[in-house]
């Protein structure tokens, strides 16, 4: 988890560190090395070939990272959780992780020919002007044309995933939605959800929300899919959980 460290403890973010180092978080995210399916494949479609430069936002316990690396490419990888940095050096000792806060990046300007933000770990970051400060210092760090590719809760997805006639859907989301009657960051889309780490507040908007702050920012949203690879937008909207983006800096 890459995210603010600067003492705040009133912000979604600063709630959501101690979730990742728990013992359950470290058995969790060292269960698999390597880029997931979609992953995989919005790296082959939008990022340059190895050996690129990529910085990797969030890596956690070093899984993406050693995807990226055992593609070829050069990577700088970031988080703030101490533990999953212990374990992604153990794991991959050769490779280069760093504790930094995505929100105040400390690497120079157009240093990086793309960037990867995984498993929804922008949706870590909050407020929703945190979320903001880490896509512009994404975009700042980013050389001309260069990809950033992310992923995003969907509350209206979590909602319908299960399909309209699905009722125990309808069930699962009622506890969700219940959940969040003492959660006032809920109007700002930051829902309360309960993993073995304990519970975190994640941004869950629907995808459009995501698409104009990538490009309140400057970057221009060339692809947003499911998990699935689903590109509909009514069927991302409805039925994806975790939604996918590609975007690009101008030229």
């Amino acid at each position: 988890m890459a995210a603010r460290s600067d003492g705040l403890t009133n912000s979604p973010t600063d709630r959501n560190i101690a979730n990742y180092d728990t013992p359950w978080s470290a058995e969790e995210y060292t269960r698999e090395g390597g880029l997931r399916p979609i992953e995989a494949a919005l790296v082959a479609a939008y990022f340059p070939a190895p050996p690129a430069r990529v910085l990797d936002l969030g890596c956690g316990a070093g899984r993406t990272t050693m995807g990226l690396a055992d593609l070829g490419y050069e990577v700088v990888a970031i988080d703030l959780s101490d533990r999953l940095l212990a374990l992604a050096r153990q794991r991959r000792p050769d490779l280069d992780f760093r504790k930094m806060d995505a929100t105040r990046l400390e690497l120079p300007d157009v240093d990086f020919d793309a960037a990867l933000f995984s498993y929804n770990g922008i949706d870590c970051i909050g407020p929703v002007g945190e979320r903001l400060r880490c896509m512009r210092e994404v975009h700042r760090v980013l050389r001309p044309a260069a990809p950033f590719v992310l992923s995003s809760h969907n509350i209206v997805g979590t909602i319908f995933s299960g399909g309209f006639f699905y009722l125990r859907g309808y069930w699962n989301a009622a506890k969700l939605l219940a959940s969040q009657l003492t959660n006032p960051a809920a109007l700002k889309w930051y829902f309360l959800y309960q993993d073995g780490g304990g519970p975190q507040r994640l941004y869950s908007a629907p995808p459009g929300r995501t698409v104009r702050q990538l490009q309140d920012v400057g970057f221009r949203v060339e692809d947003v899919c499911g998990v699935t690879g689903e590109r509909s937008p009514q069927r991302v909207l409805f039925h994806q959980m975790h939604v996918h983006f590609a975007a690009r800096k101008a030229p």
